[in-house]
């Protein structure tokens, strides 16, 4: 089988969550302008910390950060939820939210590991095995669950910065509320994501690049340069 006609459904598939990313984006945008100057501020200061030091709180931002992955995770899979358990989208969220929640904050090394296996998971969705798309979302998100957990340090640091830069952003229209430039950019969804990006490249780098001081306050120790 040709190459094109493997890879024409998984282009399509990911163009799909694309776009229905999107979408949510520009709904969550326009609920955090609508929300008033005192939620923006609170969404500011929650995406400042997560876009400066977050890495120093592993535990709680295990546990934020998995409750997203998990909310994602079940939205994504509202379907099978829907048709099996008879929940709503916001159910599915909700649960999705809460068990990933308690498993990366009972044991944090678990969050970059679901970080990389959700889209290994939506990836592989599309690229089914042996004509099975279970099989090949399983695949996808072990091979891109693992790959996070050998670069952990960095994975955990880009997600909080792009979620602190989206915060971010969100406080910033909430903050300027209905002025007319603010209502403008939560109607395209597109400027916040590059907001995010920009500013979250920005804070990953800050926080990988910071060193942390050994307890008590010491200097680290220098290097042996004696011969």
């Amino acid at each position: 089988m040709e190459p094109t006609v493997l890879l024409a459904p998984l282009a399509a598939g990911v163009t799909e969550r694309f776009v229905e990313a999107l979408g949510g984006l520009g709904l969550a945008a326009e609920a955090a302008r609508a929300a008033g100057p005192l939620a923006g501020a609170a969404l500011a200061v929650a995406g400042l910390l997560a876009l400066t030091v977050a890495l120093r709180a592993p535990r709680p931002l295990a546990a934020a950060g998995g409750a997203v992955v998990g909310a994602l995770a079940g939205l994504a899979a509202r379907g099978a939820l829907a048709l099996h358990f008879g929940l709503s989208p916001a159910a599915s969220a909700a649960a999705g939210a809460a068990l990933v929640a308690l498993a990366c904050g009972a044991f944090p090394p678990l969050f970059p590991f679901a970080v990389g296996a959700l889209p290994g998971a939506l990836l592989g969705l599309h690229a089914p095995i042996g004509g099975r798309g279970a099989f090949g979302a399983a695949a996808g998100a072990l091979v891109a669950g693992v790959l996070s957990l050998v670069f952990a340090r960095p994975v955990t640091a880009g997600f909080a910065a792009l979620a602190g830069g989206l915060l971010a952003g969100a406080g910033l229209l909430g903050l300027a509320g209905g002025h007319p430039l603010a209502v403008e950019l939560a109607a395209r969804p597109f400027a916040l994501l590059g907001f995010a990006l920009v500013i979250g490249i920005a804070g990953a780098a800050f926080q990988l690049a910071r060193r942390e001081r050994p307890a008590g306050g010491a200097s680290p120790p220098l290097a042996d340069s004696e011969g």
